[in-house]
């Protein structure tokens, strides 16, 4: 169902009805914001390709009463560059639906420019004293890690994918009952046109000893499922974890797979993080077809990286109250492969952020160490 046309209109209207609330609290608010992404690319030798994204999202929040809310979010995105002539129907990337019910849409779509609108949040929530029930497209966050979540296993994500804030969206029905200050039970299932395909499970959180801890147990698609997790501190850093094993099924053997994280804030704002990732289906050398669908948009929990091992650190400082930037490095030890990203972040004026950032990837695919990504971002993003 192609729902993300009218989108604009229907919020544009909502705006209205908003604005003329002031006096007490709206039943109706529009937030959202617009980016400008350029992309220089030296991935390919010889040849740089250059790439501009414009990038607005429009989030309708309704409050008819105090137990009913409801959501709208649009994300609309205009491609312009030379990948679109380089890569053969370019739309068909962009244009890619993990979700149940189809809601996107492209009106333009050639080698000259492609615009891609898509209804990512379309749900009602109700809650009553401890129960709240969730129906509709919404995000499903079990993980705990900041890099990899082999608990997500309703909408996992890409850390390559830094301009998708808000991280992909499930249609699903999702009923959570809270039990405590700390605790709850949930059920979820999410949508699908067959059996095989379901995935669903339930997932019980509670604190002990100043520990979340959480287990959840049920199927994704043709496995069945177990796993847990957990979010606290030693000391004064903060640490994480999570594991999930998947049963054998549709010819892919049982799997296992673990992360853990150490973060910590010192005195002075300086901010690490450190994490790795077992996987026991992961590959200690992959070859470049497995390497190349790492950070595709149809990525799934079950292939959160190709390799076995994974390691992962990050550091950032605020060298100045408008001015932070960092580095991340994701060290991949079978076979040396590295990847890094330095970004830098200037707050211009209030609600206005200038980004620098870039992704390089080395890696060796059997003909010695290759510089296989490179590439610049420049991001300017205002909110409203």
């Amino acid at each position: 169902m192609k729902f993300a046309k009218y989108a604009g209109l229907v919020i544009l209207l909502a705006g209205g009805f908003s604005s003329q609330a002031q006096d007490e609290a709206p039943k109706l608010t529009l937030k959202g914001y617009v980016k400008d992404l350029f992309t220089a690319n030296f991935s390919t030798p010889n040849d740089a390709r250059f790439d501009n994204l414009i990038h607005n999202r429009l989030n309708l929040k309704w409050y008819p009463n105090e137990h009913l809310t409801g959501a709208l979010e649009v994300r609309n995105r205009f491609f312009i560059g030379n990948s679109l002539g380089l890569i053969p129907n370019y739309g068909s990337y962009v244009d890619v639906n993990n979700d149940y019910v189809d809601m996107s849409v492209l009106p333009i779509n050639n080698d000259k420019a492609v615009l891609h609108m898509m209804i990512d949040r379309a749900y009602l929530q109700w809650n009553k004293n401890n129960l709240e029930v969730t129906v509709g497209r919404q995000r499903i966050n079990w993980g705990q890690n900041l890099v990899w979540n082999p608990n997500d296993i309703f909408n996992a994500y890409s850390f390559f994918d830094f301009d998708y804030e808000e991280r992909p969206g499930s249609d699903a029905l999702r009923v959570q009952y809270y039990t405590g200050v700390a605790s709850s039970v949930e059920g979820t299932i999410k949508a699908a046109d067959s059996w095989s395909k379901v995935v669903a499970a339930g997932i019980w959180r509670t604190n002990k000893w100043n520990y979340d801890f959480q287990g959840f147990a049920g199927k994704m698609k043709e496995h069945a499922v177990i796993g847990g997790g957990w979010a606290g501190s030693i000391k004064n850093a903060g640490f994480k974890g999570e594991m999930t094993w998947f049963s054998e099924a549709a010819g892919r053997k049982a799997q296992f797979i673990t992360s853990s994280s150490i973060d910590y804030s010192f005195a002075n704002s300086f901010y690490v993080n450190g994490s790795f990732l077992f996987n026991s289906s992961g590959m200690s050398k992959p070859d470049q077809s497995a390497l190349g669908a790492f950070s595709l948009n149809k990525l799934d929990v079950r292939s959160l990286s190709p390799y076995r091992w994974s390691v992962f650190g990050q550091a950032s400082y605020p060298f100045h109250p408008l001015v932070s930037g960092g580095l991340s490095v994701m060290v991949f030890p079978s076979d040396m492969g590295c990847f890094t990203s330095p970004f830098v972040t200037y707050s211009v004026v209030p609600n206005l952020d200038l980004d620098l950032l870039g992704q390089f990837f080395l890696g060796d695919i059997g003909e010695g160490y290759t510089l296989l990504a490179k590439v610049a971002y420049t991001r300017v993003k205002w909110s409203f």
